[in-house]
Parts: structure tokens; sequence; C-alpha cells
């Protein structure tokens, strides 16, 4: 089979895009609708925003980057690659020394798109031979195939088990038919899988005919449920698509155990696990933020409408009393007179708008009015149904009126002349007076209730200067 820029896309890619899509479409709509969701939505794409971007930090610091100068052979077959598969924006190209590991992808952040190749691979293959060129063309393919983007577009169906795991392959699938047709034959591409698959030294000692048939012969339950599950195909299964390409003899669809897929279906493939683990953990601080920011919100609407309304029912009132009781003729002329009245505040007229949750009314004549703020969705976007009026004021000053003066205190009774009168509380019973020795005088009853703590003898010491003096009242006897 000949491939060309028209075949190089496999069709089941398609079809998986197309129905995950949908899936997608519906989830988005929904996320968008509720607001939970919306911030859920927008805090795990600004997480994984942020990892993208120290990512692309770490390759533009720690990587090395390939240009006419680092690596010329290496970038010259770059640059024939992108030509070849009429790329026009070209990306960056790193290396990253990945202790043994053979392995490349592409990413992107911020608008660029950048390809990265692990140092061993590189030294494995040869810089202008067809295997690189394989390597470099399946990364490539993701780049001209968008996939970063419809990966982030497909998300919330990407998660799905079955579909998401489907697309993922078919998408590998296309990458490998990019790299092969950046290849000069198709022998080095099937190469390439080969070293990557067997290793540097004996990936070259390997018979892909040989390697290719395990994919045909294992189709048990096990190998079925992994298949399905795993995001890429399976190692014998994308050679033996290259060795059938080669030999124009595609390879059919090998049946799957049909218990796998039940199981598929409530199994989460790596990706999958990742997603759902990210998910979680911003859900459960979603769970304690969103709640806290949404009564913030409500707050702030409350004020900002109980505001409003004290602002234009204290200019009602000071107009009705320059104005023999009278109001303003409507709402812009109450308006106008607030405005003028406190004018180191810059008031804006709502009535009749619909600002931060609320809902405002304004009816104004010359004998009343009346002002609303009503939530637009009573405890999301309000507590609850703000109003003042002109009947208000007069129920406030009917009540005022209506309430009965407040009876007299009577004055504290004078205490009888002869009596000892010091602050305190009653004390129940007949007190007697001090008796006055030094001018003989006799002792004084005192009526019950009369505030006395104490008796006091009026030869008792004078006090000392801090405390404070005792009064006595003598009483003259007729004899």
């Amino acid at each position: 089979m000949d491939l060309n820029h028209e075949n190089l896309t496999v069709k089941r890619e398609k079809v998986y895009f197309f129905c995950i899509l949908i899936i997608a479409l519906i989830a988005w709509m929904l996320i968008v609708i509720s607001i939970v969701g919306l911030v859920i939505g927008l805090l795990i794409a600004f997480f994984i925003w942020l990892a993208n971007g120290l990512m692309v930090a770490r390759l533009k610091t720690e990587a090395v980057k390939i240009d006419e100068k680092q690596l010329p052979d290496l970038y010259s077959t770059y640059m024939e690659v992108c030509q070849k598969l009429q790329l026009v924006k070209i990306p960056d190209l790193y290396i990253v020394q990945s202790s043994g590991l053979l392995n490349a992808f592409a990413t992107r952040h911020a608008g660029r798109d950048f390809v990265v190749l692990y140092s061993d691979i590189v030294e494995a293959y040869d810089q202008k031979g067809d295997e690189i060129r394989f390597l470099l063309g399946h990364e490539i393919g993701h780049v001209k195939s968008r996939h970063l983007f419809k990966h982030a577009l497909l998300f919330p169906g990407m998660i799905l088990p079955l579909v998401g795991p489907g697309y993922s392959r078919a998408c590998e699938a296309s990458c490998d038919r990019f790299g092969a047709f950046a290849c000069n034959g198709m022998d080095g591409a099937i190469k390439a899988l080969m070293i990557l698959f067997g290793g540097k030294s004996l990936g070259n000692h390997m018979d892909p005919v040989t390697f290719s048939s395990q994919y045909q012969e294992n189709r048990g339950f096990f190998v079925s449920w992994h298949e399905i599950i795993w995001p890429y195909p399976s190692s014998s299964e994308r050679v033996a698509q290259l060795v059938a390409l080669r030999e124009n003899n595609p390879v059919g669809r090998y049946s799957r155990h049909p218990l796998a897929y039940l199981f598929g279906f409530f199994t989460f493939g790596i990706q999958q696990l990742a997603a759902v683990y990210i998910v979680f953990l911003i859900a459960m601080f979603s769970a304690i933020a969103i709640p806290n920011v949404l009564r913030a919100k409500i707050v702030a609407n409350d004020a900002y409408a109980k505001n409003f309304l004290i602002h234009m029912h204290t200019a009602a009132d000071a107009f009705a009393q320059e104005h023999n009781g009278a109001y303003p003729q409507d709402a812009q002329a109450l308006f106008n007179y607030a405005a003028e009245k406190d004018s180191s505040k810059k008031l804006i007229n709502e009535c009749g708008n619909t600002k931060l949750g609320y809902v405002f009314s304004c009816e104004v004549n010359e004998k009343e009015y009346t002002l609303t703020a009503t939530p637009i969705t009573k405890g999301t976007t309000g507590t609850d149904i703000m109003h003042v009026s002109s009947h208000d004021v007069q129920e406030e000053a009917e009540a005022q009126e209506s309430v009965p003066a407040q009876a007299a205190v009577p004055a504290e009774a004078p205490a009888p002349e002869g009596a000892v009168a010091i602050e305190g509380a009653p004390i129940n019973g007949i007190q007697k007076a001090a008796e006055v020795q030094e001018n003989g005088q006799e002792q004084v009853e005192v009526p019950a209730e009369i505030p006395v703590t104490e008796v006091v003898p009026v030869e008792q010491e004078a006090p000392a200067a801090e405390e404070r003096p005792v009064v006595s009242i003598n009483a003259q006897i007729n004899g």
C-alpha cells in the first residue's frame, strides 16, 4: 500500500474523533451551565497549563536545542522531514538525557509546539538514516494532526473507558504512518520500531515478521483486556501493521475476547486514572473553596443592592422634607436628587437594570415610592428580596407616635430630719440613727426603704483622705 498525504490518518481515528466529540460537546455544555462544573474545568485547565509550562521551562534550560550549529546533521534531517510532511510552522527540537530510555514526544505550550528526543534513541539511530526519519515523522504527525489540541477539546470524553483509549491508539497508528511516509523506504520504519522495542543493540538482529506474528497468535482474554484499556497499540501490532503495509497486504482487525469489553468498560487505563486522579484532587479543593467563594459573592451582591436602596430611600425622605411631603415625580428625578445630595459618591442609576445578581425596580411618583431589589436566583445570586417604600416610613412614624410617654420615675424620698443619709441599697426594717453623745441628742427612727447601707456614729473618726466623707444631718429636739 502506497502512502500519501490523503491516507496517512487511519479511518478509525476519524470515527473515534466524531463519536467522542459529541460526548465532549454535551459534557462541555453541562459544565458551562453549572457554575461549579465551570470552575472545576477552569481549575483543571489552569493546573495542566502550569504543569506543562514548567516542563517547557525545563526543556529550555536543561535540554539541548538542536539547530544549524548544534548537531547540524540531525537538524538537516529534521527540516527535510518537516518539509516532506508539509509542516509550515517548524517546532523547536530538543534532546534530553534519558538514562537509557528510548522514546520521544511532542508537546505544546502557549501556542508553540516542541519535539523532544531522548538522547539514547538518537544514539541508536543514524542521524541521517531512515530510522531517525521515522521517529521524527511520528512526532511531527502528532503536531500536523493537532492531536494535542484535540485531546484537550475531547477531554471529557477521553476519560471514558473504551472510547478514550481507543482514540489514543488510533492516533498512534496514524502517526506510525506519518513516520513511515517520512522514510525513504518501509524497511527503515520497521527497523526503527524493532530498535525501539528490542533495544539499541539487539533490535538490529531481530526478525520483525516473527515478532509481528505474536499479535496474530495471542488473542486471549487478558491480551484483549490489555489492548482495550491501553492508550497505545501493542508493540507487536504496530510492527505487524508496518510489515503489512510493506507487503501491500494490510492486516485485518483481529477479534478480541468478548468478555474483555465488559471488563474494559469498568476499567480505567493509565491516562484515565491520571485524569480521574487530577479531577478528584481538584474536586476536593473545589468542595472547600467554591462554597466560600459563592458565599462571598452573595454577600457582596447583597451589600451592593442594600447600599443602592439605602441611598435612594434616604434621598426620597430628604426630598419630602424639603417639599412638604411630596416625592420626586419619577425614578430618574429621585436619582438625580440623590446624586446631587451626595456628590462625593459616584452613584449609578440601577433602576430597571440587572447588576451583580439583582434586578432593580423603582416605582416613584409625587405621592409614594417603592424601591425593590430582587435576586435573579434566590440563594445563589442574592439572599432574598429587598424593598423599601414610603409606606414603611409612614408606618414607622405612626408606630412612634402611638408609643405612650414613659412614666416619670419618682424622685427618691428625702431622708427624714435627724437621719444619717448614706448612698446604698435599701435595707428593710427600722434603722436607728447614730447617737450623738457630744450634743446629748436622742436617737431618731428612719422609715424603711430609705437607701442606707450602714449606720455611722457621729463620733466616728474622720475617714481617710481617699475615702468618701459621710454627711450627717442632726435634728434638734424641743424639750
